[in-house]
């Protein structure tokens, strides 16, 4: 059993590194005015907290979520390769 929950992990972390890789290069294309149209961002959801103060402690966070057209590319490799 130990052996078949390692290979669907494997390939969650082999899909879900190109759907990373692939929206990193989407980020890049849209540094060029050629290819900037077509990896303009779907989806671009932030949330933050810049201070948090519990007398002894300070701390902040923030999360983001960017989806493009690297994003959906590298999810359509990452089904592939872990076929």
């Amino acid at each position: 059993m130990p052996a078949i929950i390692r290979g669907y992990s494997t390939r969650w972390l082999i899909f879900l590194a190109c759907v990373i890789l692939g929206t990193f290069i989407g980020i890049f294309f849209q540094h060029f005015s050629t290819t900037a149209p077509l990896f303009r961002d779907i989806v671009n959801f932030n949330l933050g907290v810049n201070e948090v103060d519990l007398l002894a402690v300070n701390f902040g966070f923030h999360f983001g979520l960017r989806m493009n057209l690297g994003t959906f590319l590298g999810g359509i490799i990452g089904l592939l390769v872990t076929r």
